[in-house]
């Protein structure tokens, strides 16, 4: 087994202390040497003969705490968030299709507001799929923390404050891991604070943002590199090590983090210790195997609501139902990498040529003229730094497979890393073969595009770090890349009339439903036109959550959407909407609706004959929004409903 070559080390030690950066590398490290390593061996029984002495922890709570201040100043500045107000204008509502999510999860961020979204308790919201209650823990969430927090936040700052703090955070906490991870690799404290920036303000975080929120939060992913990193190289130690009980509580906390990011941190690990098998035996795959179980445990743990309500209700297939075509639309292409978005400052002329004009791509009639990113809006732009150290770690790799005096040395694991993603990802790659046999469980690999940027950039910054440069230099060469990234990477910054247009649409919304409120009793329901499913099912003309709008700004109301999809009890409004209309009025009314809501986007005649069917019945009470998208009519609810079939007790 030990004939099996080793992979190439940490350029330096990885002991568990941070470096410090004040003491210049020993002149015999050349530029030279950075683009050439020498093979170590593989042996990590003592320290690096040429590493640095460990920094003051004081020292570096300081620049973290500084990178904090800058990272919440810089976010705040991109995304115009410096008065109450603004804080309170959502950072995306639903309203189209490319944030029609966001509706969704500000739905849940709703729930646990009002205490009835919780992290283990049963998810049974009732103010939702009335005339009973939204059984919420029918979907399972192994990311229902990152919901719950921002709920309870609320409470004291608002729903729409709480989301906002919830997405800068995420970034803000980015920027932090990344940072101590490079710190914990040997990477000077200026590159590390450099590659901060642009792992945690990438366009990746931007285009997910609230309507993926659950997927902007990546920051753990440096910590999941090098816990794969530490076992692929055979430097976890041994099982009882403090290393490896650190990893094991990690992959705990990481199996309670979107499934995606803890599938691929998984698949490295277990790469990586099956590597090592054929070299040392039989310790790294039980290493890994503990991961496993680690992880499993989180996202179990996160999902007791779920796996209680299936053991009482039975499971529900057809609440997500992932087709194989979604596989190969959503798979990540290569080119995504490099095509920046069409709002780039410079290079948007590329991003319109690949995507077409902004929007176009929500209409999926639209003529196939122009290519579509694998998901909307683009997130995969790696960034001018990142695609230049893509090409430094292809040239390193490239060298050392053909250049005959290089033959024979082994790739950087960042090389296998990237390799492997891609490998797994692209369109008709791993993830699609799996499809074939049924395994549609991670539907858009284009987000593991966020693994790819922080194994580049980290290849990238151990190697600059051992470049012999004045400190002063280095901290303006890292200060001049962070502003390239930052200047690349971030969109236009939000002006005051984008925000006084988002806030003109929540005003709206919000008169709109206090008005409803002020006209029906309290707790009355509430009928939602068009019948529209729950989860994942749009409508012509309207975003997958578009009915949860007055949900979230009120207080009193119980409306008629919300229901998780594939169980019998939905049916009853199936069968409504094949009725007539008087039958579907008299019907409601009967299980004791008072009023009924109608989105007008979506119909085609603007919902103009379902209201003149009103007024024929003689219900001449409607209720306007500003905006003229929605209107409310009371109707006159049984005082003695006779309910439809409700879910099993």
């Amino acid at each position: 087994m030990s004939n099996i070559p080793p992979i190439e080390p940490e350029i330096l030690s990885t002991e568990t202390s941070l470096s410090s950066d004040e003491t210049p590398t020993s002149s015999v490290e050349t530029v030279a040497a950075v683009a050439e390593p020498e093979m170590p061996s593989p042996t990590i029984a003592a320290a690096h003969p040429e590493r640095t002495p460990a920094a003051p922890l004081k020292d570096e709570l300081l620049r973290i705490a500084v990178l904090v201040v800058i990272a919440v100043g810089l976010w705040c500045w991109l995304m115009g968030r410096f008065t109450p107000a603004a804080w309170n204008v959502p950072l995306e509502y639903g309203m189209k299709g490319a944030d029609g999510d966001a509706m969704g999860f500000l739905a849940h961020i709703k729930g646990a507001q009002e205490g009835e979204f919780g992290i283990l308790a049963p998810r049974n919201v009732s103010r939702l799929a009335a005339p009973y209650y939204a059984a919420v823990s029918d979907v399972p969430l192994t990311e229902g923390w990152q919901l719950y927090l921002p709920g309870v936040l609320a409470r004291f700052i608002g729903l729409f404050a709480a989301a906002n703090f919830a997405i800068m955070l995420s970034q803000v906490l980015a920027c932090v891991c990344f940072y101590i991870v490079a710190r914990w690799l040997d990477c000077k404290w200026w590159w590390a604070f450099a590659g901060a920036f642009v792992f945690g303000f990438s366009q990746f975080a931007f285009a997910r943002s609230l309507h993926h929120i659950n997927v902007t939060n990546y920051w753990h992913i440096p910590l999941c590199l090098l816990i794969a990193g530490w076992i692929t190289r055979n430097e976890m130690g041994e099982l009882r090590s403090r290393r490896y009980l650190f990893s094991l509580i990690a992959s705990f906390f990481i199996g309670m983090q979107n499934p995606y990011y803890t599938g691929m941190f998984l698949q490295l690990a277990l790469l990586g210790a099956f590597y090592q098998y054929f070299r040392v035996g039989w310790t790294p795959v039980r290493q890994a195997c503990g991961f496993v179980a680690a992880s499993a445990c989180g996202a179990v743990f996160m999902q007791l609501n779920s796996l209680f309500y299936h053991l009482t209700h039975g499971p529900n297939h057809g609440a997500i139902v992932r087709e194989f075509k979604w596989l190969e639309f959503s798979a990540l292409k290569f080119v995504d990498l490099l095509i920046p978005p069409q709002n780039h400052p410079l290079l948007g002329r590329i991003g319109l040529a690949y995507y077409g004009s902004p929007g176009r791509e929500y209409d999926m009639s639209f003529p196939k003229m122009v290519a579509f990113p694998s998901e909307v809006p683009p997130s995969c732009y790696l960034g001018i730094l990142g695609i230049a150290a893509l090409v430094w770690l292809t040239v390193i790799s490239v060298r050392r497979l053909v250049v005959e005096n290089e033959r024979g040395r082994n790739l950087p694991l960042e090389a296998w890393q990237v390799l492997w993603i891609l490998a797994f990802s692209c369109v008709g790659g791993i993830n699609c073969l799996l499809g074939i046999i049924g395994i549609t469980v991670f539907r858009s690999t284009t987000r593991y595009s966020i693994f790819i940027l922080p194994i580049l950039l980290l290849f990238a910054l151990k190697r600059i770090s051992r470049i012999r440069l004045d400190p002063e230099m280095g901290m303006c060469a890292a200060g001049f890349c962070a502003l390239l990234a930052l200047w690349d990477q971030t969109p236009p910054i939000t002006t005051a009339a984008k925000l006084a247009e988002d806030a003109r649409v929540v005003d709206s919304d919000r008169q709109f439903t206090r008005e409803i409120e002020a006209r029906l009793p309290a707790a009355a329901m509430v009928f939602q036109i068009p019948i529209m499913e729950n989860p994942e099912s749009p409508a012509p003309g309207m975003p997958s959550y578009d009915h949860f709008r007055p949900y979230i700004h009120s207080s009193k109301l119980r409306f008629s959407f919300g229901g998780i999809k594939g169980r019998p009890w939905l049916n009853w409004q199936k069968e409504l909407s094949q009725q007539s209309f008087p039958d579907v009025i008299r019907n409601i009314e009967a299980f004791g609706f008072a009023a009924v809501y109608v989105n007008r986007n979506g119909f085609m005649d603007r919902a103009e004959g379902i209201l003149k069917e009103f007024h024929r019945l003689g219900y001449n009470e409607v209720i306007e929004s500003t905006m003229g998208d929605l209107f409310c009519v009371p109707i006159h609810p049984s005082l003695h409903p006779v309910l439809p079939a409700g879910p099993v007790k």
